[in-house]
């Protein structure tokens, strides 16, 4: 590349315009602050197509660990797919009372996220990393710490504790977990990158 011409056109305006970094993209898509992903990825195929959404469903007690696979099924993903990490979306119905919250989190209790106002018997918590939302019994909540969570490619390990107030070792409350991802993997853009 050897020129690059840039045109600015305002009417009834005035101020300054201050150009400081400019990122030049593969590709056709038009990209800003938020890139444009159509060329970098896609839905997993299996079988030749896109994959649907993954459920997984879980009784948890106190304190459990869980592994969620992002990795398509092995059998119907071309060998060698590069699986991109994706969002990961948790509903909890609470079966009994959960006094003190939840936390959630990684692997060894790292990137924490926390919900500390109690859930009574038959609430719903939603914790949608790919809506970024978090809500109680439907209505958006605002009472938490931590950032959203992602599953990362392979199998992750995510931690989901049900606290009781003066939470001991061993915290009991129940509830029922539905997990939700949509697996991703690098398309053309992607694979340039």
């Amino acid at each position: 590349m050897s020129k690059i011409d840039f045109k600015a056109v305002m009417e009834d305006r005035s101020g300054m315009v201050t150009l400081t970094d400019l990122a030049l993209k593969d590709g056709a898509q038009l990209t800003g602050h938020v890139p444009a992903t159509r060329e970098m990825l896609r839905k997993l195929r299996e079988d030749s197509q896109p994959a649907a959404p993954k459920h997984f469903n879980a009784l948890v007690r106190g304190r459990q660990t869980l592994i969620v696979p992002n990795r398509g099924k092995y059998w119907s993903v071309v060998p060698g797919t590069p699986v991109a990490t994706t969002a990961i979306d948790f509903t909890v119905w609470a079966k009994t009372a959960v006094p003190a919250g939840m936390r959630f989190s990684h692997f060894y209790r790292t990137r924490q996220f926390a919900y500390g106002n109690a859930l009574a018997a038959g609430d719903s918590f939603e914790f949608r990393a790919g809506k970024r939302r978090v809500a109680h019994n439907g209505a958006p909540a605002k009472d938490y710490t931590g950032l959203f969570h992602q599953c990362a490619a392979g199998n992750s390990r995510f931690n989901i504790d049900l606290m009781t107030e003066g939470a001991g070792i061993r915290p009991q409350p129940a509830a029922r977990v539905l997990i939700e991802i949509q697996e991703w993997e690098l398309a053309s853009g992607g694979k340039r990158l």
